[in-house]
């Protein structure tokens, strides 16, 4: 009889267990389900945004070229206008709107054709042996940033890469460092419908660090501007994202400034852990040359 409750027990008990284990893969798997069901909802709300994103990109790419258009449009006609005579003070700021504008345009349609390969994974050739620092200058001298009255800029490199040349592609790490310090400059500058959010004496600062480590180098671009949360640190770098739409941008700068950056064999990353503004920081690998001072002897 013993035997026969013992049996009933053993039974009742892998029952008991069976019921607990198929409660716990049936809990499981609704838990899978519901955090498939949540990833989908994030995927589809991202493509619906990405959708938006693009619409107002080409809106936006739109106002933008048709603006400076208008402004040429209009310089054209008073230019031409019969009988009109201007002093040379007149010109010579005619001729400035003109050069800003025409300059405007050749950027957007620049930026337009380098989304088109953005996407692109083919490794360009890098046969340009330069100064690091005629890197750095070029990227400063586009970009505008030294001229920019809302902040103060600052270069500041390390001394032992002074001297030292790099083998890079050089147009396509001027131009990945150059979008990098005009995303610094534009949203550094206060929005419009924000302007009212710092004191009116308060300027922005920008500084550009250039160090060298483990064979690579360092183009750390720090602002005081509005700063980036830690969970956007990658999606900045997509198409068409813009965080805050109250700057002036296309969505389009970090985009193309990573894809050349990687090509070439470095990165751009944004340092999540810089506080006060936003750190961005562009690597390149190094086949370095250092330029030799002759010796002096007597």
């Amino acid at each position: 009889m013993e035997l026969v409750y013992l049996i009933i027990a053993i039974i009742l008990l892998l029952a008991m267990l069976g019921f607990g284990f198929f409660h716990y893969f049936r809990l499981r798997e609704a838990k899978r389900l519901e955090e498939a069901y949540h990833e989908l909802e994030i995927a589809n709300a991202r493509v619906e945004e990405s959708s938006r994103m693009k619409s107002d990109f080409i809106q936006q790419i739109s106002h933008e070229i048709r603006t400076p258009l208008n402004i040429l449009s209009g310089f054209t006609q008073v230019l031409t206008t019969p009988g009109t005579n201007y002093d040379e003070a007149t010109l010579q700021e005619i001729r400035q709107k003109i050069t800003e504008n025409t300059e405007r345009i050749t950027s957007l349609v620049n930026k337009m054709l380098e989304l088109s390969d953005a996407k692109s994974h083919t490794v360009m050739e890098c046969h340009d042996e330069v100064p690091v620092a005629q890197i750095a200058t070029e990227a400063i001298n586009m970009s505008g940033i030294e001229k920019a009255r809302h902040l103060s800029f600052h270069l500041m490199v390390s001394p032992n890469i002074e001297e030292m040349t790099v083998k890079t592609n050089l147009q396509a790490a001027v131009r990945a460092l150059w979008l990098v310090l005009d995303n610094a400059r534009k949203f550094t500058a206060p929005a419009e419908s924000r302007q009212h959010e710092k004191p009116a004496d308060h300027q922005q600062k920008v500084v550009l660090r250039i160090s060298m480590s483990s064979q690579r180098l360092f183009f750390s671009v720090e602002d005081t501007g509005i700063g980036i949360p830690h969970k956007e640190a990658e999606r900045i770098f997509e198409e068409f994202v813009q965080l805050d739409e109250y700057y002036d941008g296309t969505g389009i700068g970090l985009t193309v400034a990573r894809s050349l950056a990687r090509r070439i064999g470095g990165d751009i990353v944004l340092d999540t852990a810089y506080i006060g503004g936003s750190r961005f920081v562009m690597t390149l690998p190094i086949t370095q040359k250092k330029a030799h001072r002759h010796d002096r002897r007597a």
